[in-house]
């Protein structure tokens, strides 16, 4: 991961955001790691509001000069999101980390890291990514109930941890399941896995620019299609077209469901500046109007809906 160089004009920043954290530092002394945790999250928070257009370039490398950072980063979720070992922000290690999935092991934690990873996963996002792994396995068991021997692919797999939770899966009674991913590391892992215990999972090397260059037609057809984790990254001119072409691989009656996290969480700028895991927070309306490409002809229904933690939205569209 690298630092951004403090520009010469934040340097009227340093002073205000080092009493903050300095505060935050008291309450580690006084009430310990879970305090902490939830003073940065909420001094953090109040501080990017009041920075504005200023967070990102000013603020924020500033912010992570401080000692409350490098503290904050010896618990293990934030660590992993802070220096992203596959490469690229929110890996699927990390969400095995959320999930507390057993090929997750932190190795032995200290008293300090143990506590204050308790109070991370405690929070809002962490809530929600593990709410979303149920939810998956509730629309793939959904679409098996509807149509017996469903066709279904999952864009941005990632280690597609939903598969333990889907009854389904474990009754065989899909009938195809293409697992879509770019990182081959993500594949290997869900064949190692998944590939005894769900032969019918078919782990497929596809990126974004393979379905946006044309349309993967040798697919075929599907009753279901989800991408859950991904459309936090993508620019709106990237989803809307990406979009179109996952809704145009359904089958007639099939179904789109794409997550995307909302804006106002409240570890939104613990996210941004301690853990650099930036998102691409959106509103229904914004993630609504990705289905705008789409002709109103071929939609049976369209709507956004939370999940149970207000986190995260989904569009949910049906083909007619």
């Amino acid at each position: 991961m690298n630092e951004k160089p403090v520009p010469f004009l934040a340097e009227a920043w340093i002073n205000p955001v080092y009493r903050i954290l300095d505060r935050a530092l008291e309450t580690l002394e006084i009430d310990g790691p879970e305090s902490f945790g939830r003073s940065l999250v909420i001094e953090l928070a109040a501080l990017r509001e009041m920075a504005g257009p200023a967070w990102t370039d000013e603020v924020v490398p500033i912010i992570r000069r401080h000692p409350a950072v490098g503290i904050a980063r010896e618990c293990p979720l934030t660590r992993h999101a802070a220096y992203w070992p596959r490469g690229y922000r929110g890996d699927a290690g990390l969400l095995d980390i959320i999930y507390r999935h057993q090929a997750s092991d932190s190795g032995r934690l200290s008293e300090h890291a143990r506590r204050l990873n308790s109070a991370v996963q405690a929070g809002h996002p962490c809530l929600s990514v593990r709410h979303r792994r149920m939810l998956l396995a509730d629309a793939i068991d959904e679409a098996a109930v509807a149509t017996p021997g469903a066709e279904i692919m999952a864009v941005g797999c990632g280690h597609l941890r939903e598969a333990e939770w889907s009854l389904a899966l474990a009754n065989d009674s899909i009938g195809r399941f293409i697992a879509a991913d770019q990182d081959q590391a993500n594949l290997d892992r869900l064949e190692a896995d998944y590939g005894d215990r769900f032969p019918v999972i078919a782990p497929t090397p596809l990126s974004v620019r393979d379905f946006l260059r044309q349309k993967p037609s040798s697919l075929g057809r599907f009753n279901l299609i989800y991408a859950a984790g991904l459309y936090d990254y993508l620019p709106d001119s990237v989803a809307r077209t990406l979009t179109k072409r996952l809704f145009g691989l359904l089958q007639p009656g099939g179904r789109l469901l794409i997550g995307n996290f909302g804006t106002g969480i409240p570890e939104t700028a613990y996210m941004e500046a301690v853990m650099d895991w930036p998102m691409m927070w959106r509103t229904p309306i914004e993630l609504a109007a990705f289905a705008n490409n789409i002709p109103e002809s071929y939609v049976a229904s369209q709507s956004v809906w939370p999940d149970a933690t207000g986190t995260c939205w989904y569009l949910d569209l049906r083909r007619s």
